[in-house]
């Protein structure tokens, strides 16, 4: 697979390899790998403009976070290319932020499709990178009130982000009551609340999620769900003589080590 990988794509069957080493010790199974992860993992780099090893622990790491499996690799790759390419980050500040938040963001019951909406809308408005990671973790943190204040806060406003049954209501219905619980204060007021509930860290968070509200985050959950994009957006860029070159390259590396091998 990895020679095939060197002989049909702008990587190196060296890269291919090395990218199955990164999925494989990050649990994948080789039929996982070669059922998907391996393509979903080229096509993410590709698109991104990462390095295949690099692109392979970003996809590992969401996989894992997230218990998908691997054929999910694809639509891990096409979450954040487009992400990318829909918002004002590329794919090496999305990756860093994924993994600062994506643990808590599946134990809240976000899914990745949430969560990458979320960075991209973040991303839009200047947070990006660990920085945006660690904020949005926070501020999934503190939904449940971290000080007897914030609880007192949350109270008095009829504030509250789960269901009868503790169940998180998701996202976009987080902005919603977020938005409708702060929108009749004044500026003053509603950054006075927000440092109250999320904190120094996670106010920067929260204020975006605020400012989106319910229908602008629902639309980043949407714009990032794009089915076939990193493939897409990976065939665009390789479409012109650096991308040829660049696999001539895999192709005679590949014949190489054909013939050193005596296969």
């Amino acid at each position: 697979a990895a020679l095939k990988a060197g002989a049909d794509t702008t990587f190196s069957a060296q890269e291919a390899a090395e990218a199955q080493t990164e999925l494989a010790k990050a649990g994948l199974s080789v039929e996982q790998i070669m059922g998907g992860a391996l393509a979903g993992t080229l096509s993410l780099a590709a698109a991104g403009g990462l390095d295949l090893a690099d692109a392979a622990t970003v996809s590992a790491n969401a996989l894992n976070a997230f218990k998908l499996s691997g054929d999910q690799t694809a639509h891990v790759a096409d979450l954040l290319a487009a992400a990318a390419n829909k918002s004002a980050a590329d794919v090496s500040e999305l990756a860093p932020a994924l993994q600062q938040s994506a643990l808590v963001a599946a134990q809240m019951g976000l899914t990745l499709e949430e969560t990458t909406g979320g960075l991209a809308a973040f991303a839009q408005a200047g947070l990006k990178g660990s920085d945006a990671g660690t904020s949005f973790k926070t501020f999934l943190q503190r939904l449940v009130p971290q000080t007897e204040e914030a609880s007192k806060a949350m109270e008095a406003m009829g504030l509250s982000f789960f269901d009868s049954n503790g169940q998180f209501v998701g996202l976009a219905e987080t902005a919603g009551r977020l938005r409708t619980a702060l929108s009749g204060m004044t500026d003053e007021q509603r950054n006075s609340t927000l440092q109250t509930l999320f904190g120094s860290d996670a106010i920067r968070a929260a204020a975006v999620i605020y400012d989106e509200g319910a229908a602008g985050v629902g639309k980043w959950i949407s714009a990032v769900d794009d089915a076939g994009f990193a493939s897409e957006v990976a065939t665009k860029k390789l479409d012109n003589l650096k991308g040829d070159l660049e696999a001539l390259k895999g192709s005679i590396e590949t014949v190489a080590i054909g013939a050193g091998t005596g296969t």
